[in-house]
């Protein structure tokens, strides 16, 4: 297992402790540095081996350069931190960074939710750098293979009808990636348990995941999930944004980069939920070439999501839920 050697770019004394704190107990914690100047940083990067880099923006300015030129000298991942939301936009995005939004006041409970979505990056970014095995390289889908996409939108209701899905699905389902609204802190707690009961390798999404056959990634919530080339072939992002509908993550979100990134070689799908999530974005993916289902009116908990989809002209094939998987594999395999 790769160890973790940490820089904190940090001046919060409060923010340093609490990060101390909460990673002592770490195994895979190797190395845990404070810096209070940039220049401090690259010299301790250059000689302790350090693989991630936390960088208060709040304290710090964000230089793309200078982090590019440490970028390509060191396996350095980096994760940005600060109080403003929307400082995430002006981050670079190129798989090898995250953003964790600081707690306006640190209490034992904002500090744990801090702390704990920390070591869930680290714990990402870690299992990014080992190098993907050559069987799981193949099953990795290129962006010109012809490889039908899944791609799947729910929310009130969605959970009960993505477990009838996926028990019926095969484990060798063509890579599919699904957004579910759900609160904060749910959807690893969902895929973790769809994972021990069902055939296929079930997970929350993170950052540079990449597509295969077998595989289903769940949007993390209070992140939106898209469709990236990353290496020569197809992964997610995953990223905190501006709501879209009152929700995040947002099936739009999802449907459009897969009509942007992928065309006409997927399938949309949009199930059971209140609003009208996903309406747009399953049209665009429509209008790329791409094959779309909706769930009819009689099995929806809440016929609000599908409904907005066919208003707007963007569902092929409406069905009762039992008949979506075997429509999903015949479509996903012309």
């Amino acid at each position: 297992m790769n160890k973790v050697r940490l820089i904190l770019a940090v001046k919060d004394l409060e923010l340093i402790n609490r990060v101390k704190t909460s990673l002592a107990r770490r195994p895979l914690v190797d190395t845990i540095l404070t810096v209070t100047r940039p220049i401090e940083a690259e010299n301790k990067i250059d000689r302790n081996g350090i693989n991630i880099l936390l960088w208060d923006l709040d304290e710090f300015k964000l230089d793309r350069f200078w982090m590019q030129q440490l970028q390509s000298r060191h396996m350095l991942y980096i994760i940005f931190t600060s109080l403003a939301s929307g400082s995430y936009l002006s981050v670079p995005k190129s798989g090898k960074e995250e953003f964790l939004q600081k707690p306006a006041v640190f209490t034992n409970v904002t500090a744990l939710r801090f702390c704990s979505t920390l070591e869930s990056q680290m714990d990402g970014l870690v299992k990014r750098q080992r190098p993907p095995s050559m069987r799981d390289w193949v099953k990795m889908i290129d962006p010109n293979s012809k490889q039908k996409i899944i791609a799947v939108g729910s929310s009130t209701g969605g959970t009960n009808a993505l477990e009838l899905l996926l028990k019926t699905l095969p484990p060798d389902v063509p890579p599919m990636v699904i957004v579910q609204h759900m609160p904060s802190g749910f959807t690893k707690l969902f895929a973790d348990r769809l994972n021990a009961i069902y055939r296929q390798d079930i997970r929350e999404a993170q950052s540079g995941d990449f597509l295969m056959r077998g595989r289903v990634l769940i949007a993390p919530a209070d992140k939106h999930m898209r469709i990236i080339r990353q290496q020569g072939k197809l992964a997610v992002e995953c990223y905190i944004g501006n709501r879209i509908h009152g929700v995040m993550p947002a099936a739009d979100i999802l449907f459009e980069s897969i009509a942007d990134v992928v065309k006409g070689d997927a399938v949309g799908v949009i199930l059971t939920g209140m609003g009208n999530d996903g309406a747009k974005g399953l049209l665009r993916m429509k209008n790329a070439g791409c094959k779309t289902i909706g769930q009819d009116e009689a099995t929806c908990v809440v016929y609000g999501m599908p409904k907005a989809a066919k208003a707007l002209g963007a569902v092929d094939h409406e069905l009762p839920l039992d008949k979506i998987p075997e429509m999903i594999l015949h479509l996903a395999s012309k």
